[in-house]
């Protein structure tokens, strides 16, 4: 308990009334940091700011990652557990987790982990917590169930001194500084950019990657930074235009494969919060088990991809969609000729970005996508209706 007076403050155990020491430290954030800087809303800022809240969140010293890393080595069931937009990070970063350091991780939603996995729980999993707060109701729910239950705990939050990281054995801060619109933005880049890199560190700790790959991927984690600022400067305006052409649509899909099912999912929740459309995603290859239903001449669907393993497969489903009379809005390669040629509309992303980094720069359109639909319908995307930057409601 902290007892609060005008020239000191008191810490004190509630149980046995002994009074307690810390050392204090400075929070250096100030009002001035969370200013808007000329943009018209905290959202575009924010946006903006992701080249440097990524090249921070890379930041990470190698000293936490490793100790994450050993501890899920040793670790029999490793879970990501999260809400929102942290829950689409993880989802992300499993196929960094499989493809790079051969380790199975199940990406699980907060809310559903004690009911659908509490009773595997032992001394031998780990669970990597995710929120930006460190404050996430269900998060911290799932939490200390799981440490009830003996796991190790493992956070990243953006939070330094949050309930999670007091909570945690080990935890890594994402570096983001202030988040004031409530949909995240530099929270997923940041999230999923510390999560690859402890895919790498555990790769290495398991010796079972392969060194050309990995190094692939480390300069393409140097290069990210320069990738998100291509993309802003060249591509707002083209995000915008569609945005104008396409405001009157009741409803949007977004499809992707392998990875970029992630980045589907987040532009679609994206949209969801702040232009209260009922968007959809899904994983393109199950499109045709039900939402192909739907489409009818006009339907904007919108598709995630990148020039990747799934690329020959995504083309397939952009020709099911066209065939059916669907718009198709295609987030592409600015090298790609083939969907380029199918698409109605096309936002183009640099070339050369390793397939497991893609989601960090791929999103970028989705998140503008989202803010200039919202201001386009006359809403607020700094604070979306019924939305908490920390959610607390059970």
């Amino acid at each position: 308990m902290a007892v609060l007076t005008v020239d000191q403050v008191r810490l004190v155990k509630v149980e046995s009334g002994e009074e307690l020491s810390r050392k204090p430290f400075t929070v250096d954030w100030n009002v001035e940091t969370a200013l808007k800087s000329g943009f018209p809303h905290f959202m575009l800022k924010e946006i903006h700011e992701q080249p440097m809240s990524v090249h921070n969140a890379l930041r990470t010293q190698a000293i936490y990652l490793d100790l994450m890393a050993s501890a899920m080595s040793k670790a029999k069931k490793v879970f990501l557990v999260a809400c929102g937009t942290s829950h689409h990070a993880c989802l992300a970063a499993t196929y960094a987790f499989s493809h790079l350091a051969k380790v199975s991780v199940m990406p699980v939603i907060a809310s559903e982990f004690i009911d659908g996995y509490g009773a595997l729980i032992d001394q031998d999993t780990v669970v990597v917590a995710v929120s930006q707060s460190g404050e996430t109701a269900d998060t911290l729910s799932a939490v200390r169930s799981a440490k009830d239950r003996g796991a190790t705990i493992l956070g990243i939050s953006n939070t330094m001194g949050s309930t999670l990281t007091r909570l945690s054995d080990v935890y890594i801060g994402q570096n983001s500084g202030p988040e004031i619109g409530v949909a995240a933005t530099k929270t997923f880049t940041a999230q999923l950019s510390v999560l690859l890199k402890l895919a790498i560190a555990l790769a290495r700790k398991r010796e079972v990657f392969r060194k050309s790959e990995i190094e692939s991927i480390e300069a393409g984690l140097n290069q990210l930074p320069e990738w998100i600022s291509i993309l802003l400067t060249t591509q707002q305006g083209q995000v915008k235009s569609i945005v104008e052409r396409y405001s009157d649509r009741f409803s949007f899909c977004f499809l992707g494969r392998g990875i970029s099912v992630a980045t589907a999912l987040e532009g679609r929740l994206k949209l969801l919060e702040l232009s209260y459309l009922p968007a959809i995603a899904y994983p393109a290859g199950e499109s045709k088990h039900g939402f192909i239903s739907v489409v009818e001449p006009g339907y904007p669907v919108v598709f995630v991809a990148p020039k990747d393993e799934s690329y020959s497969k995504i083309i397939g489903n952009v020709m099911e969609m066209k065939a059916r009379g669907a718009k198709i809005i295609s987030i592409i390669d600015e090298e790609d000729g083939d969907i380029s040629n199918l698409s109605d509309e096309t936002i183009l992303v640099p070339s050369g970005i390793p397939s497991m980094l893609s989601p960090i720069v791929y999103i970028l359109p989705l998140q503008l996508f989202a803010y200039y639909m919202s201001v386009r319908k006359g809403y607020d995307p700094d604070f979306p209706r019924n939305l908490a930057k920390s959610v607390t409601v059970h």
